[in-house]
């Protein structure tokens, strides 16, 4: 065959071959590439973190809990296994119990950390057995063989946690894939919940800018102040949204958008998202936290919010649930 006529043929045969990309249902990509990868990489994380307790060096021990906590934050932002499985519902209050419950957690296991008992009979209440309290135990305070036992207990019960998610998403997939409009259902509200809850739980609150805090910051209750590793969690969430919904990260939401002629709902999220990130990005991490650093984040957030609620659920047919769409 003539170099003439071999070049035809493979442009012909190039055109009529879609790319990977083309090929893939969006919904296997987001179980697979999001849900189920990140569930994974947290079991992976929580494993490493168990292997630095014991690690003389506070800058491993340090490291390895803000990877976890990045890892778990990109699960809880696109967590939908609640949706297949009831028991399921609660397992990330099992993982990290922030924003829950009056009692004052950092007091509790002061008095532990003090005390002489056992550390897993110590260690009785639920609240204490969470990413936050590991953050206390391993970060509040000057490191000690103590400490060192308790956080072994504490890191055991979360990394088990994680391994009942990871397996239950690894159970579900048939489920998840055989009904797309329940699964696009979830992942959405998923989204919009996770959204308002960093916007006015992980950041608004602790800034100083809710009604109720407006002016009067209080970085001390972040959801890992000991650590410092709530701004990285902060990112990793932002960046799962993008996992989901950017254009060039596609299969994703966007491509099921696409499909049902929502481009115009998509493209106000996507630019929102994209301010949001930016907003991220322009803040240096020792600046996080404060009221005026903070406003063009918590904008960014609620923009993205109300743009899922006025121009896209509606459009793609799914029906939202009303999480403070105002931003009251």
């Amino acid at each position: 065959m003539k170099p003439f006529s071999i070049l035809v043929l493979a442009c012909l045969i190039g055109g009529f071959m879609p790319t990977a990309k083309a090929e893939r249902d969006p919904y296997v990509a987001i179980y697979d590439d999001v849900l189920q990868a990140n569930a994974d990489r947290s079991v992976e994380r929580c494993s490493s973190l168990q292997q630095a307790i014991a690690d003389p060096s506070e800058e491993k021990r340090h490291g390895a809990f803000v990877e976890l906590a990045q890892a778990w934050a990109r699960v809880e932002a696109s967590y939908i296994l609640g949706g297949y499985d009831m028991d399921a519902m609660d397992y990330p209050l099992m993982v990290d119990y922030f924003h829950r419950g009056k009692e004052d957690v950092h007091e509790s296991l002061a008095r532990l950390i003090e005390g002489d008992s056992p550390a897993a009979k110590a260690l009785y209440k639920s609240s204490y057995k969470t990413l936050g309290a590991l953050d206390d135990v391993m970060f509040s305070s000057a490191w000690s063989p103590r400490r060192e036992a308790l956080a072994k207990v504490i890191a055991g019960t979360v990394c088990r946690n994680l391994t009942r998610i990871r397996d239950g998403y690894r159970e579900h997939r048939a489920d998840y894939l055989d009904d797309p409009k329940k699964a696009l259902s979830l992942l959405i509200n998923a989204e919009i919940e996770n959204i308002y809850k960093t916007r006015d739980w992980r950041i608004a609150q602790i800034s100083g800018l809710t009604k109720q805090t407006l002016g009067k910051p209080s970085p001390q209750k972040q959801q890992y102040p000991y650590s410092q590793a709530s701004w990285a969690a902060i990112g990793a969430i932002i960046a799962t949204h993008q996992q989901l919904l950017a254009e060039e990260q596609q299969p994703n939401i966007a491509t099921i958008a696409h499909r049902k002629k929502a481009d115009e709902g998509l493209a106000s999220i996507q630019e929102a998202l994209r301010m949001t990130e930016q907003a991220y990005r322009d803040t240096p991490p020792d600046h996080a936290f404060g009221t005026g650093e903070m406003i063009p984040l918590v904008q960014g957030l609620l923009d993205v919010q109300n743009a899922f609620y006025r121009q896209l659920v509606g459009s793609i047919g799914v029906t939202a649930n009303l999480i403070d769409a105002d931003g009251d």
